[in-house]
């Protein structure tokens, strides 16, 4: 059956090839979608899921980690105050404007990080390490935003200007980006504050690293009963922010309208590669008593038709032809159109007749026009 079923598919090989390639252009363009959805979360999120940490503590009202504000003073003691808490980091995430070499401005988002050994900021290096990062006024910006900041010649060591100060590159990210695409500027805490204008003791999250996971639901009960602060699971947060940017933006939606128009065209091309009709036959269409549907498979021998004693009453197709030339079949003695012609043009027709009861068997050759 297997056989037959691909001799029928192989019958008409345009319409195989096109439906082949029809498959093929909607399922590359499904997964292409998929992709895209996944890039999309990847960057959204990206800096809580590679900052870490237990739990975030943050102002009111913050549901996306791009929006965030400075804390008040005292933030950090409120912050740290359950014993539960191992550690606390702080993180500042703030958009500034940057003036490239050539007198220009352009919105980056500074990224400043306290280092620790578990956590590797940035994560992706091109040029350079993280402990180039150590000294006041250094920074790191992605390969993929040198052009765009107007910077010509080796990077490593261009200066730029942010707010009223000034900053060098040291090191060079690889393939880091904002979903906003904002160029990330990546530098330590203390840089970071001098630039975004921050207090000592300020900051625009603290990141908590709990002794004992399992009581993450209290620390963040304990600090959310502050009437300024809010403490949510780094998953939950970052939930938040991949469901703001990619489901509020209206990307999400596109995307999955895209995705799910490429997966109706693959289905009805799908479909094209399915030229099997199957067609209801009376009682005994099958060999030994069978009866359901009977496949019109092109082409076939006279050894795939069913086979049988006289005695056991089997009708089969009287009509074959040789194979590439086309098959003609009957249903019983009531054909749908005229037999020996196949699409209006004459075939040459082997009329076998089975036997059936007390007739005998008999081989007939006749020739329609």
């Amino acid at each position: 059956m297997l056989r037959i079923a691909l001799q029928s598919l192989a019958h008409d090989r345009g319409k195989l090839v096109a439906s082949i390639a029809g498959v093929a252009f909607a399922a590359t363009l499904v997964l292409a979608q998929v992709g895209l959805y996944a890039g999309f979360l990847e960057s959204s999120s990206a800096v809580i899921r590679y900052v870490g940490g237990d739990v975030w503590v943050m102002p009111k009202g913050t549901v996306v980690v791009d929006n965030g504000e400075r804390l008040s003073a005292g933030s950090r003691e409120i912050a740290s105050a359950h014993p539960c808490v191992k550690s606390v980091r702080g993180l500042v995430l703030s958009f500034q404007a940057l003036r490239k070499p050539n007198g220009s401005l352009e919105a980056v988002q500074i990224v400043g990080f306290e280092p620790s050994p578990e956590r590797v900021l940035p994560w992706a290096m091109a040029r350079g390490l993280p402990q180039d990062l150590h000294a006041p006024g250094r920074v790191a910006i992605d390969r993929l935003d040198v052009e765009k900041l107007a910077i010509e010649g080796d990077p490593i060591g261009a200066e730029l200007g942010i707010g009223r100060d000034s900053v060098r590159v040291a090191a060079i990210t690889d393939g880091i980006r904002a979903f906003t695409l904002a160029p990330y500027v990546f530098t330590e805490l203390d840089t970071a504050r001098r630039l975004a204008m921050l207090g000592a003791d300020q900051s625009y999250y603290w990141v908590l690293d709990l002794a004992r996971p399992e009581c993450t639901t209290e620390v963040v009960a304990a600090v959310s009963r502050h009437p300024d602060l809010i403490a949510r699971r780094t998953e939950d947060f970052q939930q938040l922010t991949e469901d703001y940017w990619v489901a509020g933006s209206g990307a999400g939606t596109a995307i999955g309208f895209s995705a799910l128009l490429g997966l109706v065209v693959g289905v009805v091309e799908g479909l094209e590669l399915c030229p099997l009709r199957l067609r209801r036959v009376h009682r005994g269409a099958y060999a030994a008593g069978e009866e359901g549907l009977l496949p019109l498979l092109l082409p076939v021998e006279a050894l795939d038709l069913a086979r049988g004693e006289a005695d056991e009453r089997v009708a089969v197709a009287e009509g074959v032809v040789e194979e590439g030339e086309g098959v003609v079949l009957r249903e019983g003695r009531e054909p749908e159109g005229e037999l020996g012609e196949v699409d209006g043009e004459g075939v040459l027709v082997d009329a076998v007749q089975a036997a059936l009861r007390h007739e005998t068997a008999r081989v007939e050759e006749r020739v329609f026009a």
